[in-house]
Formats: C-alpha cells, sequence, structure tokens
C-alpha cells in the first residue's frame, strides 16, 4: 500500500478505532514476528516499515514469498477455523511499528465496520494477483525484466522517504532473486547492468531506485 493509499485509510472511522483497540509494537529489524507452525492469536497491521514472509520447504530450504509494507494486514489467515498454526514466518526487514490485534477484537470492530473486512479481503484478493502474474512471467520474461519488475513494486510500496533522487530499498540479493525467481548471483548481475543504465545506484545491501524510472512499464 502507497503512503497516500495507507494515509487515506488511517482517515477512515473504522481503522481509527481499530488504531485505539490494538496494541502497537516497535520492532528492530531482522526480528521473528510470526513463527511458522506457532499457535495463533493474533493478526497484525504495519504502520511502518517492511516484513519478509518466508516458509521452509521439504528440503528445509527458506523460500521467500513476499514483502510486507504500511498499510498490510498479516496473519489474518488463522481467522477461518481451519487454520489452526501459523504457515509461515514473519520477519521485519526494517524497524517497524505494527499494531497486534486481538481475533475477537477484530472481529468484534468488523462487524460494526465492513470497511474492514473488505479491506482485508481486498489485500488478499492484490497478493493473488500478485503470485499469479509472477508464476505466469517468470517461464518467459527475461531475468532482467523480472528483478526490475519486483524492484519496481517495492519501490511504489515502500514507505521510505523521498529524497528526489529516488526511494531506498533495503533487501540482499539472495532476496531479490527469490522474488525475481532467478539466483543470488543473476540478481546482482542485473543490478549492475540497471545502474549502468541509470535506473538504480548501489550502496551495500541499500539499493535506491531512480524514482523517474518506477513507472516504466517494463
Amino acid at each position: 500500500m502507497t503512503t497516500p493509499t495507507f494515509d487515506k485509510v488511517s482517515r477512515d472511522p473504522a481503522f481509527q478505532e481499530l488504531f485505539v483497540s490494538a496494541h502497537r509494537r516497535a520492532l528492530p529489524r531482522n526480528r521473528i514476528v510470526l513463527a511458522e507452525g506457532a499457535k495463533p492469536a493474533c493478526l497484525y497491521f504495519i504502520m511502518s516499515g517492511t516484513v519478509s514472509v518466508r516458509l521452509a520447504n521439504r528440503e528445509d530450504r527458506d523460500v521467500l514469498l513476499a514483502y510486507m509494507h504500511a498499510g498490510d494486514f498479516f496473519g489474518e489467515m488463522c481467522l477461518f477455523p481451519d487454520v489452526k498454526a501459523r504457515s509461515a514466518e514473519v520477519r521485519t526487514v526494517t524497524d517497524c511499528s505494527v499494531l497486534e490485534i486481538g481475533y475477537d477484537v477484530f472481529v468484534r470492530l468488523a462487524t460494526r465496520h465492513p470497511s474492514l473486512w473488505l479491506e482485508l479481503a481486498g489485500q488478499l484478493a492484490a497478493r493473488l494477483r500478485s503470485t499469479n502474474r509472477r508464476l505466469a512471467e517468470m517461464p518467459v520474461q527475461p531475468a532482467t525484466e523480472r528483478v526490475w519488475s519486483v524492484l519496481a513494486e517495492l519501490a511504489r510500496r515502500s514507505d521510505a522517504p523521498r529524497n528526489g533522487l529516488g526511494v531506498p530499498l533495503r533487501i540482499t540479493r539472495s532476496d531479490l532473486g527469490k522474488l525475481a525467481g532467478c539466483s543470488r548471483e543473476i540478481a546482482g548481475s542485473v543490478l549492475h547492468d540497471l545502474r549502468d543504465q541509470g535506473r538504480v545506484a548501489l550502496d551495500g545491501h541499500r539499493i535506491l531506485v531512480r524514482e523517474p524510472a518506477i513507472g516504466d512499464p517494463g
């Protein structure tokens, strides 16, 4: 969710009541918020920062599903009665501020404010569309454009301060490759090509995505 959209949602009376009813937590970078397989008690709403959603596959290898940003809910799957345990790990990528919302609190508020259910359902639908698009594009789209597509989407959704030069992102080459469906080495090589094209600037793990290029269709 972009910052303007987050600002619009935050003025909704339903969300204002949610903000008052929930417990706000400040979390440092690289903190596990949800552990895969843990018993659920609440869902979360990101006020600021970025988290990653991961799971372990049958070979116990880390699988990166998504990055999530300010305005996103997570941990909502356990609202459904047949889901008894966390299906993935959620870890902070940056320093974060999140709202911790008990399931009973959310259901009670959503009963009075259906817009909460609509927002949550809309986010689930958007994630499904994004996943379907990535799966469809991976076999046919060149790695350069897949990596750029991931960077542009992360930049559009990031709440990091704009400085007129670009949007700073913190993401490792390994995570970038997982999101783009390529190896860490290919992601690193593509980043250098994008730097030479003027679409990004590189500073260690930080990638500055040039704002004039974010809207490019590629």
